[in-house]
């Protein structure tokens, strides 16, 4: 698989701190892939080195192949947006994304139309940049990084700000773009419910750290459902789940609070099992961990470490 972006032992110090760490990354053609740290854990220093607009302290950067003075040729294979655009607030749509092709040397005119038609602002054509609203204006940007028919799109919190109604706009946008256009993504955000519904593969990151990349499947697998139970005995519990469950995973909490991690569709079985041994059982549930709790825990595990 054509590989878009490697980067090796990647670091970044602002003065004497340590903003990322040796970074080792790689973005695989045709991937959603999402970058998910709180604010200051090191995406957007990081996109910004990818974009050029900081230099990196120590190791190195490839594009499509090519690193150095060849990556120039290359980053024009790639579309940016690390910060909200800075768009003239008079001109229209049209006039915005004229300025930045002849400023970009977009040769073909017909582009503007094709990217306005492609975000869906084809029909806003005396509507001034000013007169847009937060989602408007996000796919405004998206489709000045589409202006120079990128293969590849870095996109720094695209999201961040919008409705509702907003989110799901950009959503289906970036899937539409990677299944049709077969462009390769790179995103992060914070609302990180929203990237479950969109990357097939996330990245944490922290103090400038990836601390996991999982596939969408190893996640839906470490946040999957799992058992709550409230018993008056969880010592006795324990012991009925391991004598009954070789592998069972488990954690007993404060409060008589057991949760078992696997063995969730034998709910049933286990309730009897605890009520035949004479296990009073107050409260029995399935739960579902999402994406931001798991995040959550992870980061809380890499702070006690």
């Amino acid at each position: 698989m054509d590989t878009i972006i490697q980067t090796n032992r990647l670091t970044k110090l602002f003065k004497a701190e340590e903003a990322i760490k040796p970074l080792d990354f790689s973005l695989r053609k045709g991937e959603i892939c999402a970058l998910i740290g709180k604010n200051g854990a090191g995406k957007s220093t990081f996109f910004k080195m990818l974009a050029g607009q900081l230099m990196p302290t120590s190791g190195d950067i490839s594009l499509f192949g090519k690193s150095g003075k060849e990556m120039e040729q290359t980053k024009k294979r790639m579309g940016f947006m690390i910060e909200t655009p800075e768009f003239f607030p008079d001109f229209t749509a049209v006039q915005n994304l004229e300025y930045f092709r002849i400023q970009r040397g977009v040769v073909e005119k017909k582009r503007i139309y094709e990217v306005l038609q492609i975000v869906g602002l084809a029909h806003q054509k005396k509507k001034r940049f000013k007169e847009y609203s937060m989602g408007m204006k996000q796919r405004l940007g998206i489709a000045l990084c589409l202006l120079s028919s990128p293969d590849c799109l870095v996109l720094d919190e695209p999201i961040n700000g919008l409705d509702a109604e907003g989110i799901m706009e950009i959503r289906n946008l970036l899937l539409k773009l990677n299944q049709e256009k077969q462009i390769t993504i790179l995103v992060s955000s914070h609302i990180l419910t929203e990237l479950q519904l969109l990357a097939k593969r996330f990245l944490f990151i922290e103090n400038g750290v990836i601390v996991e990349d999982l596939s969408k499947e190893a996640l839906d697998n470490k946040s999957r459902k799992q058992l709550q139970l409230k018993v008056d005995d969880p010592a006795k519990t324990a012991r009925l789940l391991e004598q009954t469950y070789a592998d069972i995973e488990y954690k007993t909490l404060p409060d008589h609070v057991i949760t078992i991690h696997n063995y969730v569709e034998d709910g049933p079985e286990i309730n009897r099992l605890l009520i035949d041994n004479g296990v009073s059982v107050m409260e029995f549930r399935i739960e579902a961990l999402n994406l931001e709790e798991y995040f959550l825990g992870l980061v809380g595990e890499n702070k006690n470490d």
